[in-house]
């Protein structure tokens, strides 16, 4: 029986041979530049979901790798990100001291 499961997302760039050594036929094709920047958008919404099902370090990877990915595409600098990070960190604070914000009353 032939069974056919259609995935249309973007997968690393090995799944390829993992599928054809498994003995299964596959379908590819390359992203343009937009379709690219689209899957990728929706990827980290998908690696968002799995490691909200299952919070480790092997899911945290598979975000972080997403965001290199899309940090690439747009030619942005690593070291412009982590200075405006710092930046917003001090200026801002950071998110450790867990608090939720619930309303605010304009006077």
């Amino acid at each position: 029986m032939i069974k056919e499961k259609v995935y249309n997302k973007l997968v690393r760039d090995k799944i390829p041979e993992i599928i054809e050594k498994a003995g299964h036929e596959y379908y590819i094709h390359t992203a343009d530049k937009n379709e690219y920047i689209n899957k990728l958008i929706y990827k980290v919404s998908e690696e968002l979901k799995e490691f909200e099902e299952n919070p480790c370090e092997e899911e945290m990877a598979d975000i972080l790798e997403v965001l290199e990915s899309l940090t690439e595409i747009f030619n942005l600098s690593d070291d412009k990100i982590k200075n405006i990070k710092e930046e917003k960190k001090i200026k801002r604070g950071g998110f450790t001291k867990k608090i939720i914000l619930e309303k605010v009353i304009e006077k």
